[in-house]
């Protein structure tokens, strides 16, 4: 592939104009948008509607009059369009990492014949850190069994209670295969966590036909 190629497939790109829509410095090409998204136009002008207006003048009152206590199921109604769920199955709260603590435990909570986390070598470095603080918290009765991607099916047994994966690789951009490792897990009777946050968005996702 040569430049004149490149060049024809950015005249031809029917998304090329919402580049406008961002503000980026002339000459930069932004591929990084899964760690920190490049800055849109219409957001200056809302936050400042809401510290000056909302937050500076209507108080505790926005919580209602700008409706921010529906805030959460609002925006997840919006995000749940783009992974394959419903409305009302998606909720915006606390950051990746929390909720994936979060989830972690109770998967271990509900299921405490269960001992393993099992996930992958190459997975999100933060969320391994998180699997293993949590096993540490909870006292060593648990462990975190990482394996490498071709192994992973055939490490799924009875002990472990959740298969916890990112959906895209954020280094080789490598997809799983979310609806047949989420069939696999289910069988063996594992729950399954996927981290969307390089996927959502970018590739097409259906969580609900993935049984997910």
């Amino acid at each position: 592939m040569d430049r004149e190629t490149c060049l024809s497939f950015d005249r031809q790109d029917p998304l090329a104009s919402v580049r406008d829509e961002f503000v980026l410095p002339e000459g930069v090409i932004y591929l990084d948008g899964n760690s920190l998204g490049a800055l849109p136009r219409q957001t200056l002008p809302r936050m400042t509607n809401v510290i000056g207006e909302e937050w500076g003048s209507g108080l505790i009152r926005s919580w209602n009059v700008a409706h921010w206590i529906e805030a959460p199921t609002r925006i997840g109604d919006k995000i749940a369009r783009l992974i394959g769920a419903k409305g009302g199955e998606v909720i915006v709260a606390d950051s990746t990492s929390v909720n994936i603590f979060k989830l972690l435990a109770q998967a271990l909570r509900v299921q405490p014949e269960r001992h393993f986390i099992l996930t992958e070598a190459s997975n999100f470095p933060t969320d391994l850190y998180v699997a293993q603080g949590l096993i540490e918290l909870l006292g060593g009765n648990h462990a975190l069994r990482v394996v490498e991607r071709a192994e992973i099916e055939r490490s799924l047994d009875g002990s472990v209670a959740v298969l916890m994966l990112t959906h895209v690789d954020y280094a080789s951009g490598e997809i799983h295969d979310m609806r047949r490792l989420t069939a696999v897990a289910q069988k063996f009777g594992a729950l399954v966590l996927w981290d969307l946050s390089h996927s959502a968005g970018a590739v097409p996702i259906d969580l609900n036909a993935a049984q997910v």
